[in-house]
């Protein structure tokens, strides 16, 4: 204010005056919502940990900082003396998403000291808010959203490997990945440390074909450091899963019998020749093979490693005319590496219908007798009893013995080739005919090779 010494006796003052500021000791703070989210499920509480973006000015509107200036989030306790009174108190109750519009008096804000050069003291403050995210240090996952398949029989534990797929947002539904967009499922072992920890929880318990949504708060998910420059630091994680299936590295083949013929005499063994329909899909139902897409049957000698091994197992024991539904994990499936039109560590569902099978012979046999073979196998071969037997009377003795029901060849091979086979390995010298010193039955040559020598009838 201006002296005695300068202002005369009886002079009339004027001023002009820029107010900047007004309050009251009894001033509170002012909130006013702007906009909030229709499906608000969860406020701000004392002692969450809130991620929000705002600018903050004075009342004249004078900027004097701003997250959005910085490119990211303010990151706070709210309750604990992180902030200034004003603020634990103005982001009280907001939603995700919310836009908020606080009014700060000094005495809740820096009061007389002010803070640094932007804010002078005696301050009102005023801060446009944006909350992008909320959690609590004490919360633990939470599940969502849950659709349960009615026909689940198994739910995953401990030591499964599982494949699914995800989208993942954070809480204010902006997208950080999918495995959608890879056109891949994510593939893992639940609960082993393989994933993080929420979705190590957040995958135990779930069924096939189950979806699920599942928020991880940030200490079991990535922490104060975020990850990659995707997930920001203290980052609560949003995941919306579709379990494709799962199984354990300890599965066996599993089987279900849908239809069974009343009468069934002999059932499918190892060397069987099997003749059969299936249709294979991935446990979604998804379609991947079709016997029906073909004019024939599908053919396979049992024990023969002409199918996988899953297969393989499942086909046998059958009657024709069965019917089963084979589960197949992926260690007896088509692995790891997957295979054409098959992903990788796929559960396989094939739908087999046997048509009909013949029965086979042990591993390198061709022939094999059903009955006592005659006691001396030569005189019965050489039919015209010249000491030597071509190949005419050969094939001729052999298919006597098939069609009176004495013996059997190895299925799945033309009669004339087994024949052929057969007459070569008993004609050692290659003369072109079989003599009484040449011939020998596979038995005794598998006796005379365990001891050290020589090959078949």
């Amino acid at each position: 204010m201006l002296t005695g010494d300068v202002i005369p006796p009886d002079a009339t003052l004027v001023f002009e005056i820029q107010l900047l500021d007004v309050w009251n000791k009894a001033d509170l703070v002012v909130t006013k919502t702007i906009t909030t989210p229709k499906d608000c499920k969860r406020s701000v509480m004392r002692t969450d940990f809130v991620r929000y973006h705002f600018n903050g000015t004075l009342l004249d509107s004078t900027a004097f900082d701003s997250s959005y200036a910085r490119k990211q989030t303010q990151d706070s306790l709210v309750g604990e003396g992180w902030l200034i009174k004003g603020l634990d108190e103005g982001l009280l109750g907001m939603c995700v998403g919310e836009i908020r519009h606080i009014v700060v008096p000094p005495f809740k804000a820096y009061g007389e000291k002010g803070s640094g050069t932007e804010i002078p003291p005696q301050a009102t403050l005023v801060f446009d808010i944006l909350l992008v995210d909320l959690h609590n240090p004490k919360d633990n996952i939470t599940i969502e959203n849950q659709e349960v398949p009615e026909s689940c029989t198994r739910k995953s534990v401990v030591g499964d490997y599982i494949r699914y797929h995800y989208n993942g947002t954070f809480l204010n539904g902006v997208t950080f990945d999918t495995s959608y967009q890879r056109n891949s499922t994510y593939n893992t072992y639940i609960g082993m440390g393989y994933v993080i920890a929420g979705m190590d929880q957040a995958l135990l318990g779930v069924c096939m074909g189950e979806r699920r949504r599942v928020i991880l708060p940030p200490h079991l998910a990535y922490g104060e450091q975020g990850a990659g420059g995707v997930i920001p630091p203290s980052a609560v994680l949003v995941f919306d899963i579709h379990v494709i299936d799962f199984h354990n590295p300890n599965d066996n083949v599993d089987i279900h019998i849908t239809y069974k013929p009343e009468v069934c005499n002999e059932t499918t063994k190892v060397n069987d020749l099997v003749h059969y329909h299936y249709n294979c899909t991935l446990v979604d139902g998804t379609p991947l093979f079709s016997s029906h897409d073909y004019e024939n049957l599908q053919d396979a000698v049992l024990g023969a490693d002409k199918v996988i091994d899953g297969l393989d197992e499942g086909l046998r024991g059958m009657c024709a005319g069965e019917k089963r539904i084979i589960k197949v994990p992926p260690h007896l499936g088509h692995g790891e590496k997957g295979a054409t039109g098959v992903p990788s560590s796929a559960v396989l569902l094939f739908d087999i219908e046997l048509v009909s099978f013949e029965k086979g012979v042990p591993p390198g046999y061709l022939f094999v007798w059903l009955q006592e073979s005659p006691g001396n196998l030569f005189e019965a071969l050489d039919t015209n009893k010249n000491k030597e037997v071509p190949p005419e009377e050969f094939g001729e003795f052999i298919k006597l013995q098939v069609a009176e029901g004495k013996g059997r060849v190895k299925p799945g091979m033309i009669m004339e080739q087994v024949i052929k086979d057969m007459f070569q390995n008993q004609d050692r010298n290659k003369d072109g005919v079989i003599t009484a010193e040449e011939l020998k039955l596979k038995v005794d040559e598998d006796k005379e090779r365990e001891a050290g020598t020589h090959d078949e009838l």
